[in-house]
């Protein structure tokens, strides 16, 4: 269930308005993501990695090959997600991570680190990851060397009403 959900949420992202829209606002989703991304690896005690190469599922104990988002997402998903292989690799660990959680319900609340980034497509928005950046394109860009300690104590930005 956790899986088809997440397949259907990246599933029901409008792509051909993907980076139409641009907002002040969505410099949270990208503050939220990284502050997420920062607890997880606080909670877990493991060693921060970028957040370009975390594989929360992984880092958590999958011994599955990693998902090819093609056999899972629409064609324009695909289409839009192979222009950049870095954001394309993000979704495929929430992916992984949400097929990895059917069987262990207890780490399903990391599947809510990929939600900022989710909801910034859904807005129209786009992002850009690379290992030592992350931008939310035309509103903010985040320097990633040091992020872990940049974020790890922030306080929570709540993205519901986004």
């Amino acid at each position: 269930m956790l899986f088809e959900s997440a397949v259907s949420k990246l599933n029901s992202i409008n792509w051909a308005s993907v980076g139409t829209v641009i907002s002040e606002e969505d410099a949270n989703l990208g503050y939220e993501f990284l502050r997420r991304m920062a607890q997880f690896y606080k909670v877990e005690q493991l060693k921060p990695m970028p957040p370009a190469f975390t594989n929360v599922a992984k880092l958590l104990g999958d011994q599955e090959e990693e998902l090819d988002i093609s056999a899972y997402c629409s064609s324009d998903a695909v289409a839009y997600l192979n222009q950049n292989s870095y954001v394309k690799r993000i979704f495929e660990y929430y992916l992984q991570l949400a097929n990895y959680s059917e069987e262990r319900p207890g780490i399903s609340q990391y599947l809510e680190i990929y939600e900022p980034l989710i909801k910034l497509l859904e807005r129209g928005g786009a992002f850009t990851i690379k290992p030592l950046s992350l931008e939310i394109i035309k509103v903010s860009h985040f320097p990633l060397n040091n992020w872990y300690e940049k974020f790890v104590d922030k306080n929570p930005i709540d993205i519901n009403n986004f």
